[in-house]
């Protein structure tokens, strides 16, 4: 029940959180309220706790006290059981008196017998210690029958009130009994009353009442306790009558009186009375010894004929506890009352169930009020901490937006002159210079390209940091990019000396879906960091998939650390990508789906390499390896934690090893989309059927010069020296279109190089035409004269296909299409010839620049320098074909003007649909919407976003860039049909 009563409460505790929690989201509650609120709850539960503890310590009480009844029972039991058993056994001696001695002479029973017989049956009276038999005497017999016996009647009052005498045994000292009617002196005694013997029954007043009580009733009749001789124990006298004749149950007194008087002269004169003494407490206690086992209460006998002053008869007054069970006795005589009395021998046990159930309810209800309690103040506190988290945010948002303004500020305020200076520079580069001008104006360039560079890494950093960094995806040709890539970085290679150059396993499709500039991103960072501090040597880029790293692969070193692709040593790049936990054993990344692919891509160098206690930082925004003042690199140290946060955002991860003045190997994977490949892979079918012979030493270089001649689509055969390229040719098995030597091989043994040209044109005049040096770097003059003189054409690495293409071609004479350089693909000629642009801009600079690049691509623009000649020119109907659009303008800005152009299309082309307006006057043109890109220094993503929500259609960055361009413009205008002339010529 009162678990029942426990779960009700738990569950209405939980009610009363819950609101109490709905309250607090509500208002604030002071805090005193709460402290009010646990102290009613503690007192509540105490007091219920109480009246637990009072409920199971009652329980217990009542069950003890049911206990104590049932053990007092089985004792009492016991005692009346013991009882009966010697009283049954009393009146069968009564009648053995009766039948064998009444009425003999000579007498059958005599003192020794008795006493023999009584003390061999004296377990059949387990109550009784002694029995006697005393013989009713008359006054006129009674000198006859002392003279018979040999002794005087005595006086039973003298026995009584010397109950311990000295010489009990000596019937001399006891009085003589005083004369009466009649006399009743023990004649036959068991030994352990034998004292007994001649002392007359009815001397005493109490023992004649019983005994003429006892003849009257036929029954047994008990005496006061007295202390007994010797013992000086208490103890009871039990007389029993013995008449002369059987009478019937229903006799009255008077009957039984008159039974005893019929013998007038002979029957009558003997009177019998049966005696059996007990000694209560002995025999209590030899009875209770039976529950020796079981002495967990205490027994006590009381004569209660005087209720007003029991007599104790057996067990100690003093007791503990106070729980007592009381049980009436019968011991035959009607007019004395007996009781039994029944205590616990210990006290009362602690109540455990009530200590524990109720000791474990307080506490429970105790700690879920702290908890509630504690619950609130925490509430308090985080609803607290919440209203200062979102102040603070607030505050952050608010500095993130300063912050995100700054940013576009600075980097439209850079990049409008930046755009300004390099478009001034770009047509300048156009005009008649000079050698030294010409110079000149690249170096401005490339200055100008830097400081935009440096801009755009800080704006990416900022964009990682707020999170607002997305990567495109469109389809890019992988090999294209890298190509791209070696372009910008083969001056400083060769100015130093240092051989580049790239491999990209035939296991990855040629085209992918991704964001190249962001991947091309990455590999500029990386290969430029290996260009700072590589000195000699050489950078080697690999691109496989990611479980090819698990196989063999063509580039796969040997046991050698010297094998490499310059001969000096690298570090195990295999520990650069140990670390990465997408590559499962077998080398799959098991998270890509199906049309998925995830590339390896590994930047090797054997430059100077990082200390070691430099690489635990080395992906850490603006920190660099070395002090500010000794380092030997420019920087802002934070192209590598771009890059990181680059590949984590195309599924990759990134590594790296480095070991001290050896080298460092840079690793990372990326994950694209399988593209559609192309139709056909012939870009130069004027090498189809063409062989070439490739003559390198070394195997890792051989077969990155194989991997690029195949890319034209040229066979290709690999020997280890001249004199095997010299031994292949004279089989004649195969005709070799070309013979491609490195440098290194032509430059061990002049000698046998001159040899090998002068045997090479006797076997075939026209293959010394077609011989190459593949030159890392030509510095010498007189080296170069040298392979001039032999007729030797020259082919600058790092290789790349646009340039071996350009090479090859010149060199063979054979077509030259490869000079167009897919101008189809990427002519922004054919997109803007015709067009009529409109380009605004606040900055008459800027105005210049945009309109002198798009007018060398052929389009006729025209200039607005403010949003409000923008609005006006571009209402419909007009002739523009597309708007460039700058955004930041003082009045109306590129924003606000672009949406009031596009109300004036939605407004122009509800009026055409609802026929307020013809599409003749119109221009024919039933939808208006005129393509507008925004055109601005800022890149940041909100500004991106605003101008997608403001209804612009893209986003040109400035300075201009073609590719981009073209890639923005290609949406909306197709190529010329001049163009396509030429692109099909």
């Amino acid at each position: 029940m009162w678990l029942k009563l426990l779960e009700k409460v738990l569950a209405n505790s939980y009610k009363i959180h819950h609101h109490f929690y709905q309250l607090l989201e509500l208002k604030r509650v002071h805090k005193s309220f709460w402290k009010k609120l646990l102290w009613s709850w503690v007192i509540f539960w105490i007091v219920i706790c109480a009246w637990m503890f009072s409920f199971y310590n009652h329980h217990a009480i009542e069950k003890r006290k049911v206990t104590l009844a049932s053990m007092c029972v089985e004792r009492a039991r016991m005692l009346q059981d013991q009882f009966n058993a010697s009283m049954t056994h009393v009146q069968a001696i009564s009648i053995l008196i009766s039948t064998f001695h009444h009425g003999k002479n000579p007498l059958a029973i005599d003192q020794r017998t008795f006493a023999k017989y009584t003390e061999k049956t004296a377990f059949e009276r387990p109550l009784m210690s002694g029995v006697a038999y005393a013989i009713r005497v008359l006054h006129l017999e009674r000198e006859k029958f002392e003279r018979q016996q040999g002794w005087s009647i005595r006086k039973m009052n003298t026995v009584q009130q010397n109950p311990v005498h000295k010489d009990i045994h000596m019937p001399e000292k006891f009085e003589p009994s005083p004369v009466q009617e009649e006399y009743a002196p023990v004649i036959l005694a068991q030994d352990t009353v034998a004292h007994m013997v001649s002392l007359d029954l009815l001397s005493g007043k109490e023992d004649c009442d019983n005994a003429i009580r006892a003849r009257e009733s036929g029954k047994g009749v008990l005496t006061t306790p007295f202390r007994l001789l010797k013992t000086n124990r208490l103890g009871v006298i039990l007389t029993f009558a013995v008449y002369k004749r059987d009478l019937p149950a229903d006799a009255t007194p008077k009957d039984r009186v008159e039974a005893t008087d019929g013998y007038i002269l002979f029957l009558a004169l003997f009177f019998r009375y049966l005696e059996g003494i007990f000694d209560i407490e002995s025999l209590a206690e030899n009875l209770f010894q039976q529950f020796a086992g079981k002495k967990t209460i205490l027994v006590n006998l009381y004569d209660t004929t005087n209720r007003s002053q029991p007599i104790s008869m057996y067990g100690s007054e003093v007791y503990v506890d106070k729980l007592e069970h009381v049980i009436a006795l019968n011991f035959g005589d009607p007019l004395r009352n007996h009781e039994m009395r029944c205590r616990f021998k210990h006290k009362a046990p602690l109540s455990w169930l009530a200590i524990t159930t109720t000791g474990s309810t307080l506490v429970i209800t105790l700690l879920l009020g702290y908890i509630v309690f504690a619950t609130m103040n925490h509430m308090a506190k985080v609803q607290e901490e919440y209203n200062r988290m979102v102040e603070l945010k607030k505050k952050a948002e608010a500095a993130d937006v300063a912050k995100s303004q700054f940013l576009s500020t600075v980097s439209h305020e850079i990049r409008t002159p930046m755009h300004g200076v390099l478009g001034i520079l770009d047509i300048l580069l156009d005009t008649d210079l000079d050698v030294t001008q010409q110079d000149h104006v690249r170096t401005a360039q490339a200055s100008g390209k830097t400081l935009v560079s440096l801009l755009n890494e800080v704006l990416d950093q900022a964009k990682i940091e707020s999170g607002k960094l997305d990567l495109e995806s469109v389809p890019f040709d992988l090999r294209a990019i890298m190509d791209d890539v070696l372009s910008l970085f083969s001056g400083k290679s060769q100015e130093n000396g240092v051989e580049l150059a790239v491999y990209i396993s035939h296991r990855v499709p040629d085209m992918l879906i991704g964001d190249p500039g962001r991947f091309r991103q990455i590999i500029t960072n990386l290969m430029g960091n290996s260009i700072k501090f590589t000195e000699k040597g050489h950078i080697f880029v690999t691109v496989h998939l990611v479980e090819e790293v698990m196989e063999t692969t063509d580039i796969e070193r040997e046991a050698s650390s010297r094998n490499t692709l310059s001969g000096f040593p690298v570090p195990d790049k295999r520990r650069s990508w140990a670390g990465f936990k997408n590559i499962g054993q077998d080398g799959r990344n098991c998270s890509l789906s199906p049309d998925r692919i995830s590339v390896i891509v590994s930047v090797e160098d054997t430059g100077e390499g990082i200390p070691q206690e430099a690489q635990p930082r080395i992906f850490t925004p603006f920190v660099q390896v070395g002090s500010s003042i000794s380092r030997k690199q420019a920087g802002t140290g934070i192209g590598l934690s771009i890059s990181k946060c680059l590949v984590t955002l195309m599924d990759g991860e990134l590594g790296f090893v480095s070991i001290p003045k050896v080298g460092s190997t840079f690793t990372f994977t990326a994950s694209f989309t399988i593209g559609c490949s192309k139709q056909s892979k012939i870009i130069y079918p004027e090498f189809q059927c063409m062989r070439a012979l490739v003559v390198d030493s070394r195997q890792v270089r051989a077969i990155v010069s194989k991997y690029h001649v195949q890319r034209l689509g040229i066979q290709v055969e690999v020997v280890p020296s001249l004199d095997h390229a010299l031994s292949t040719i004279s089989i004649g098995n195969a005709i070799f279109s070309m013979v491609l030597v490195e440098q290194v091989v032509w430059d061990a043994d002049s000698a046998v190089s001159s040899l090998f040209v002068n045997k090479l044109r006797k076997l075939d005049q026209q293959l010394s035409s077609k011989l190459f040096i593949l030159a890392n770097s030509v510095n010498h003059s007189k080296k170069r004269d040298m392979l001039e003189l032999h007729g030797l054409s020259i082919i600058m690495k790092p290789l790349r296909s646009s340039m071996l293409a350009a090479s090859l071609q010149r060199a063979i004479g054979v077509g030259n299409k490869g000079n167009l350089r897919k101008l189809s693909s990427l002519s922004l000629s054919g997109l803007l010839a015709g067009r009529k642009i409109l380009v605004v801009d606040d900055n008459y600079v800027n105005l210049k620049v945009a309109a002198g690049a798009l007018k060398r691509y052929g389009a006729d623009v025209v200039l607005a320098e403010s949003g409000e000649k923008a609005i006006s020119f571009l209402e419909p109907p007009h002739t523009f074909d597309a708007c460039f659009m700058d955004i930041q303008m003082p009045a109306i800005d590129g924003f606000e003007a672009t949406r009031r152009i596009r109300e004036m299309e939605d407004n122009i082309n509800d009026r055409i649909q609802n026929g307020d307006a013809s599409i003749e006057a119109c221009r024919n043109i039933s939808n208006w919407h005129v393509p507008i890109l925004a055109m601005t220094a800022d890149v940041i993503q909100a500004t991106q976003d605003e101008c997608i929500r403001c209804g612009m259609d893209g986003y040109i960055s400035k300075p201009f860039e073609g590719e981009h361009l073209y890639r923005e413009l290609s949406r909306f205008f197709t190529s010329s049909p001049l163009m396509k002339c030429i692109e099909n010529f």
